[in-house]
């Protein structure tokens, strides 16, 4: 079994970058997406530990393209919109082009190659990509830069949750059944941290997940997403550009949880190897 242990949005805020490393030292974390427009990302380039990929976004910040050819995607001062139900309500209702989206998500990952980064995967703020027709536009930013792995953040969770990480689950499985692979990409056979954060990143918890859904064999495939932070004084808030973020509020709990040694003992139970997606071929 191999695991990937990614987090998300490096590049956003030095408290990011920084857990990045300190859990890539401590042996629990094995890979991060940097957010090519976030404030913090020349920064992120300089990760070491980890192998780095693309958090492709389209809902926070300053887009990269000249926000004039990116109508359907931003607000009236030329920003994304910051409010996921807004960005949702146009998608549904046909006001977002799908090649806009293309050519910034292009733009985004230019930008990591300029930093010096070689993308290995794709994932996407808040799993937008995984909205039906997005995952498509994914796949042609990974093809054109022969990028092999893009997240599925499809999660076999218990469908009689009724909490929010349950409705994010349910909500992100009937995007699924609009999705075909692209055949260009991997993705894992499946991921764990979506409905389960914060305090709940914890190893007995993805133990029980691996085992009720039969995943610890051999050649399986299994990515944890995870968002800790390690802030420190002095460090800046997070910018208002971003729009309302609730992130940095589960920063310390998950940073916790990954510190935590009984990881390493998972993932021996498990007998898992922690790899990184270059690591896949």
């Amino acid at each position: 079994m191999k695991i990937i242990v990614n987090v998300d949005d490096a590049g956003l805020h030095p408290a990011v970058n920084r857990a990045v490393e300190s859990l890539a030292a401590l042996g629990t974390v094995s890979s991060a997406t940097v957010m090519a427009n976030g404030h913090h990302a020349h920064d992120a380039a300089s990760i070491s530990g980890a192998g780095l990929g693309a958090h492709l976004n389209i809902l926070r910040g300053r887009p990269l393209g000249n926000p004039d050819a990116l109508t359907t995607l931003v607000d009236d001062d030329g920003m994304f919109l910051g409010d996921y139900g807004r960005l949702f309500g146009r998608y549904v209702t046909g006001r977002v082009d799908p090649e806009e989206v293309y050519h910034e998500w292009v733009l985004q990952v230019e930008r990591l190659i300029e930093l010096g980064i070689t993308p290995d995967h794709l994932d996407s703020e808040k799993h937008i990509h995984a909205w039906p027709t997005l995952m498509g536009v994914a796949a042609r930013v990974a093809k054109r830069f022969n990028i092999g792995w893009i997240r599925r953040p499809l999660e076999c969770s218990q469908l009689s949750r009724l909490d929010k990480g349950g409705v994010r689950v349910r909500f992100l499985r009937v995007c699924s059944f609009f999705q075909q692979k692209p055949t260009s990409v991997s993705w894992p056979d499946s991921i764990w941290g979506i409905a389960d954060q914060g305090k709940r990143l914890r190893p007995e918890y993805f133990i029980d997940y691996v085992r009720r859904n039969g995943l610890d064999r051999q050649d399986a495939v299994v990515e944890i997403c995870c968002h800790p932070g390690l802030p420190e004084p002095g460090d800046p808030p997070l910018s208002s550009d971003y729009g309302t973020m609730r992130v940095d509020a589960q920063w310390k709990d998950e940073y916790e949880a990954l510190s935590d040694p009984a990881w390493k003992d998972a993932f021996t139970e498990l007998n898992a190897t922690l790899v990184r997606f270059s690591d896949l071929g």
